[in-house]
Parts: structure tokens; C-alpha cells; sequence
């Protein structure tokens, strides 16, 4: 299979529930630059510069109605720099780039890869040792980049709260405006994230929840679920649509070890379901999946 490089649509809601000071202590090390409540149970301490690699392996699955398959890889790539202005002040910007190469027939009418390619900006205000008020901006462009136009441009916003309760106890809540006019225009920000005991997290969120056990330092261990999805503008006239966008729910568990100081390897492996392309602004009809299982790897630098 060809593959090609293409990006998450929605990174920067990931990425804006990265930690807050007041949980750094308790599980430590930096985490991806597309975080969430799940995220933060893994490692809230935050590097000043962090670099991610991350493959999805789905494998063919049959189209519902249609008699043929299709399969799926998806690559995500980012980094990230933070400026820690003062103790109360944080400031970050990056790059987010991915994957969603899809491997169909043509008689699917479906594009062969959507991309988006997105800058970070983002920037945390610690009021006090419990609470921390976070915004993130991702403007960026998501299509099929066959071609390229103004149309493509999304501007993702989202701003969240963080509120530690007790050393064990964590809400977080906000809103996000997605940047996707037609699928999920505004999604909550939204989790609980409690410490029953040095080794475990429970992290419960949307789009991610799970739970984390660390046996030792270097050492994670969870059970997952998460939401997935992106809205992508199209070029392609044979397509039918000029809209199109993805989404399933996936359930996986897997681990991540550290290698070195600054390089941490991840695989896990999981089922996707309720999958299904729709189409806007055309004539098509959605089009249905069959659930798959999928592999995923992982490696992050952060130092």
C-alpha cells in the first residue's frame, strides 16, 4: 500500500487538556502534545520540548452494501515548545501533521488519503495552586490536497479550566469549537481525574477515558477508550461530495516503556466500531463500515 502523509483535524482539542503544575507531582514526564484527561493521568509534568511519532494500523474491513473493503493507516507527527514566561504564565507553539491514508476500490468513489496540517498556539494562566485556565488555538488546513483554497482553512478554539480538589481529586471542564461546520461543530471539554493510589490513575473524559497502573517509573500500563473523527474538504469532483467526514469509537489497552531518558515507545492494540464516512454539500448517502481491530505504535521525544 502507497502511503502518503496526511493530519489529525482534531488536535488541538487533544492538546488542550494537557496538565497543570498542580498535578506534576504525581506522575511524571511529558506527554504528547494532543492531550486530554487520559493525558494528563499518564504524565502531567511537561517537558519545553516534546516531539511525537504515532501509526494506526486498521486493516480491511467490509464496506456495508458495497461487497468490497477497505483499510486505513494513520500517521500523526508533531512537536511542540513551550515558554514558561513566569511560575503563573505558560505559552506554547507547535506543529501538528498526520495521516489518514484510506485503501478502497474505486468503484468506493472515495479519496485516497485526508490531510490536515495545523499550527499550535496555546497558553496557560495558573491563578493558584488549584486552579489553571488554558487556551488553544490550531489554524490550519484540511482537505484532500488535491488542491488548496481558502475554503480549507479551519480555525479550531478551545478553552479549558483545570481544578485540583485534593491531591487525588481533578476536574477539568470547557468548550471547543471544532473548526467542522458540518459533523461536530462544538465539543465539550469535559473530565475527572482521581488518584486512588500512587500507582493508578482514572482518568474519565471525552473524547478519551481510561485507566492507568504504573508498576514502576518507567512503566504504563492502561485500558482506553477514545472517539475519533475529522472533517476534510475535497477536491476530487468523482467523489460526489465536497465534504467529507470520518468517525468511529475504538476501545484498546497497551503500554508505554521508556527507553531512554528522552524516548518513550508505546504499542497498543484495540477494536474500531460504529464507523462511517459522511458526506456533505453532494447527493451521497453515508457509508457504513464493519468494525476492525488496529495496532498502534508510538514513539515520543521530549527533553
Amino acid at each position: 500500500m502507497k502511503i502518503k502523509l496526511s493530519v489529525s483535524a482534531f488536535c488541538c482539542i487533544f492538546a488542550v487538556l494537557v496538565s497543570s503544575y498542580s498535578l506534576a507531582q504525581k506522575i511524571d514526564e511529558a506527554e504528547e502534545q494532543n492531550g486530554d484527561v487520559l493525558s494528563i493521568a499518564k504524565r502531567p509534568q511537561k517537558s519545553l520540548w516534546e516531539t511525537s511519532v504515532e501509526t494506526t494500523w486498521l486493516p480491511g474491513s467490509a464496506i456495508r452494501g458495497a461487497g468490497s473493503d477497505l483499510s486505513m493507516v494513520e500517521v500523526k507527527a508533531g512537536f511542540t515548545k513551550r515558554f514558561r514566561i513566569n511560575p503563573k504564565v505558560e505559552l506554547s507553539t507547535g506543529v501538528n501533521y498526520s495521516l489518514r491514508e484510506i485503501d478502497a476500490p474505486e468503484t468506493a468513489r472515495l479519496p485516497g488519503s485526508l490531510q490536515t496540517l495545523s499550527l499550535n498556539l496555546g497558553g496557560e494562566y495558573h491563578s493558584s495552586d488549584s486552579l489553571t485556565l488554558g487556551f488553544r488555538a490550531s489554524p490550519g488546513v484540511s482537505s484532500d490536497f488535491v488542491s488548496l483554497n481558502t475554503n480549507d482553512i479551519r480555525l479550531p478554539v478551545a478553552f479549558h479550566a483545570t481544578y485540583q480538589m485534593s491531591p487525588k481529586l481533578s476536574f477539568i471542564g470547557g468548550v471547543a469549537y471544532t473548526g467542522q461546520n458540518h459533523s461536530i461543530p462544538v465539543l465539550p471539554v469535559i473530565g475527572v481525574l482521581y488518584f486512588p493510589a500512587e500507582q493508578w490513575a482514572l482518568a474519565l473524559g471525552f473524547p478519551r477515558t481510561g485507566v492507568i497502573y504504573k508498576p514502576d517509573r518507567k512503566t504504563e500500563v492502561f485500558v482506553a477508550g477514545e472517539f475519533s473523527r475529522g472533517e476534510y474538504r475535497l477536491h476530487d469532483t468523482s467523489v460526489g461530495a465536497d465534504i467529507i467526514s470520518y468517525r468511529d469509537y475504538r476501545v484498546l489497552t497497551g503500554a508505554e516503556i521508556q527507553l531512554f531518558p528522552f524516548i518513550r515507545l508505546g504499542i497498543s492494540g484495540g477494536y474500531a466500531f460504529a464507523r462511517e464516512f459522511v458526506f456533505y454539500e453532494g447527493n451521497r448517502s453515508k457509508m457504513y463500515l464493519d468494525g476492525a481491530p488496529f495496532g498502534r505504535l508510538v514513539v515520543k521525544l521530549f527533553w
